[in-house]
Order: structure tokens, then C-alpha cells, then sequence
């Protein structure tokens, strides 16, 4: 599944992927976020809006990547 993730960062010409487990949580992604000071978050899994939400107001380039395929029950 990450596959299809690196393919987009490539075919954008983005130099460093770095892809975060979807089973961290809340404070990990922010955090994280923070630490490495994104220039921009993509986001796949969970409550998509919300860390956008957080990202953007934090001012990030921030979206929500529709991946075909995936369920949040899966």
C-alpha cells in the first residue's frame, strides 16, 4: 500500500518521502510534523480534515490524498 504513496512522491519530483505509520496518534503526528518542519503533509488514513485542519493553521501546505483501495476497517 505505501508503494502507491512513494510512486506519487516520485511522479512530484518530492526528494524525501517520509512516510508515518497510520497507527500513531494524535501528539506522535503533530509532533512529528513539527520536528521536521514540512513543507507540505499528506495524509491518508483517519480523520483526514482534522490534521489538515492542524497542519494548514500551523502554516503547512496540507491535503488529503484520496487512495483508492483503502478503508478505515481494513
Amino acid at each position: 500500500g505505501w508503494m502507491r504513496v512513494r510512486q506519487r512522491a516520485k511522479a512530484r519530483g518530492v526528494e524525501l518521502p517520509l512516510v508515518i505509520s497510520d497507527h500513531a496518534d494524535w501528539d506522535e503526528l503533530t509532533a512529528t510534523i513539527d520536528e521536521v518542519a514540512a513543507e507540505e503533509v499528506w495524509v491518508t488514513h483517519g480523520r483526514e480534515e482534522a490534521l489538515v485542519y492542524y497542519a494548514t493553521k500551523k502554516g503547512y501546505r496540507a491535503r488529503a490524498l484520496a487512495l483508492t483501495g483503502f478503508e478505515e476497517d481494513e
